[in-house]
């Protein structure tokens, strides 16, 4: 084991108990020599507890909990108990039972409401009977309660499973009364009365027992479609911050995953961010299942979790979505060891898979890369939560590449508002932020503080608050001004050299469609339109790129398109300007020089004092910095 790392816990789930004793026995000890930890098993509500309420059968799950502790290896039950098909009948036919219900057409699924205080009761007893049966065993190495969603995730129903069974689709699941006196309730402890609640809306309710969850297209604003959501995501955290709570109170010391997943797409009610903050609270740690074979699309679909995980002390282990290549189980590897990650997850079947290549090899190899360790970042991305909100959608394409783009060169993590409202830009020295029209005013001003204080801002953008309101505090940081104007019309821009600038001095002119001028004085152009100042019609000396020193720290702006991915032979000729700039950027005021890649080599990471080198031919190579 790598004397930096605390070790680490590997898991491997779908071991073949139903082809026998003989079989899984083989299947066990495989395991074993491969340096796996230990078997989760998903443990059925309905299977343990089927007919009557404390009526309890364990039989089941025994023989293959015995099984697993005599190959030496630990157990990891996954407790489902939200998901429809893990519920008893007795109980989804007790009155106490309460299913979700669509806010489209007012229907209602079996899945369990997470506003339903009667099933909160059935939790704290069946973890504590779990944890009464199991402990005394001594073969639990982690907990994973099973909470909602389709496959146990602390989201929200997506797909379901079994067309046709019960109703269920991508949607809001927050139709029903029990949803609507939660939502009531934020609201008043919000805003105190429904004066506000009109102000911030511009609404014209009478109360608030007149407002119910309502879908976007019925909204009264931005702002209270932003709301409406803020207690959406906030109701899923709390009752994740439920579960985990009471499994830690039934499994003592046990180390506890909250189980999570998806894009946190606004349906899902998952927020990565939240999450992370409340399993650290409770002393917890999250599971999310999202990784696939290419390394840097696993880097985008996990590091926002990775780096709330890390900000608030929660640990972390990584799922994959579904089949893995041999070359992916190598780079899910890479990428678990490089962000020094607690856990790492595998199935069965994509280790040892009929009529695949045996992967095995691959965990046993490099077994003692997995385990907690501590990485330093020092650039970071901002991390749009408010603005893919209210563009219903992800964050942008261009956040996706430009993260790419600085990840192949250094460490980087990701900031949301939450985040940054919390203060995580204190350990950051460069934030990059991109295409944002909103956000919150709170992280706004904080961004603005940071900046005050010596940081450095990279952006595109100058986003509006919540309620589309101009916060001109931000917007000081790059010298923008109640008369300055974002100007348009076809042009090119003059390169301005600075001594921070090295990539940037090859590409000596820009064109944009956009510029800046009426800025503050202090501003120095990056790229000027000087040709037409002063001309015929009047046009003014315009910027499309351009810094202000603000306070210890620096603003830094860039109008034109991003052109991180176009193709070589499109219209309109792609410029590196941005990505030249970025690169600058984090070579001067992050603080350390780039990893430097070999044609040879997908990523490098600088961890637990060696560089680990992931190769094109899938190789993890780790060599000392000392």
């Amino acid at each position: 084991m790598d004397e930096n790392r605390v070790q680490g816990e590997i898991v491997v789930c779908g071991v073949p108990f139903d082809k026998g004793e003989e079989e899984a026995k083989k299947a066990l000890a495989k395991l074993k020599a491969d340096g796996v930890t230990a078997v989760q098993i998903y443990c059925h509500w309905n299977k343990f507890e089927p007919d009557t309420r404390g009526e309890f059968s364990f039989g089941y799950y025994d023989d293959m909990v015995r099984l697993i502790k005599e190959e030496g290896l630990k157990f990891v039950p996954f407790l489902l108990m939200g998901p429809r098909y893990s519920a008893p009948d007795w109980w989804l036919l007790e009155k106490g039972h309460k299913g979700l219900v669509c806010l489209e057409h007012g229907k209602e699924c079996p899945v369990e409401s997470i506003w339903n205080p009667a099933f909160r009761e059935e939790i704290s007893r069946v973890y504590r009977a779990f944890a009464d049966h199991y402990l005394p065993w001594d073969v639990i190495e982690s907990v994973q309660p099973g909470i909602n969603g389709d496959y146990g995730e602390a989201i929200m129903p997506v797909v379901g499973n079994w067309p046709g069974a019960y109703h269920t689709h991508r949607g809001f699941w927050c139709g029903g009364e029990d949803a609507a006196a939660s939502f009531r309730e934020y609201l008043e402890k919000k805003f105190g009365g429904i004066e506000k609640l009109n102000q911030r809306w511009n609404a014209h309710y009478g109360s608030c027992e007149e407002v119910r969850p309502f879908l976007k297209a019925f909204c009264p604003s931005l702002a209270a479609y932003l709301d409406f959501l803020e207690w959406y995501h906030v109701s899923m955290t709390e009752y994740a911050d439920f579960c985990m709570k009471e499994a830690k109170a039934a499994f003592g010391e046990k180390p506890v995953y909250l189980c999570t997943g998806g894009i946190e797409e606004p349906e899902h009610a998952s927020s990565f961010t939240g999450q992370a903050k409340a399993a650290a609270k409770n002393g917890c740690g999250v599971r999310l299942t999202n990784e696939g074979n290419n390394f840097f699309e696993n880097f985008y679909l996990t590091i926002h979790m990775q780096s709330a995980c890390d900000y608030y002390g929660a640990y972390l282990g990584l799922e994959p979505v579904g089949p893995i290549l041999p070359e992916g189980v190598a780079v899910r590897t890479y990428g678990s060891a490089a962000y020094g990650n607690r856990q790492i997850f595998h199935y069965y079947g994509n280790l040892y898979g009929e009529g695949r290549e045996d992967a095995g090899h691959i965990v046993r190899k490099y077994k003692d890369l997995i385990g907690s360790c501590k990485v330093e970042r020092k650039v970071t991305m901002f991390w749009p939560i408010l603005d893919s909100w209210a563009a219903s959608a992800q964050v942008s394409d261009n956040i996706r590449l430009a993260i790419s783009e600085i990840r192949k060169s250094y460490d980087v993590n990701v900031a949301d508002e939450m985040m940054i409202e919390d203060g995580c830009l204190e350990k950051t020295r460069v934030l990059v932020m991109l295409d944002t029209k909103v956000s919150s005013k709170k992280a706004l001003l904080a961004i603005a503080k940071w900046v005050k204080g010596g940081g450095i801002l990279l952006s595109n953008c100058h986003p509006y608050d919540e309620t589309f309101q101009r916060v001109p505090e931000f917007e000081s940081v790059f010298g923008i001004n109640e008369d300055s104007e974002e100007v348009w019309g076809h042009s090119n821009y003059e390169l301005k050299e600075s001594g921070w600038m090295r990539s940037l001095c090859g590409c000596s002119r820009q064109h944009s469609m956009i510029g800046w001028n009426k800025l503050d004085d202090t501003v120095l152009p990056i790229y000027e339109n000087s040709a037409l100042a002063g001309g015929e019609n009047g046009t003014a000396l315009s910027y499309c790129a351009f810094e202000n020193p603000y306070g210890k720290g620096k603003g830094i702006y860039f109008a034109p398109p991003l052109d991180l991915d176009a193709p070589a032979d499109a219209i309109w000729t792609p410029s590196p300007a941005f990505r030249l700039l970025l690169e600058d950027c984090c070579r001067a005021y992050a603080g350390e020089e780039p990893m430097v890649l070999n044609e040879d080599e997908i990523i490098k990471t600088r961890v637990c004092g060696k560089e680990l080198v992931l190769k094109k031919d899938h190789e993890i190579k780790a060599v000392s910095l000392s």
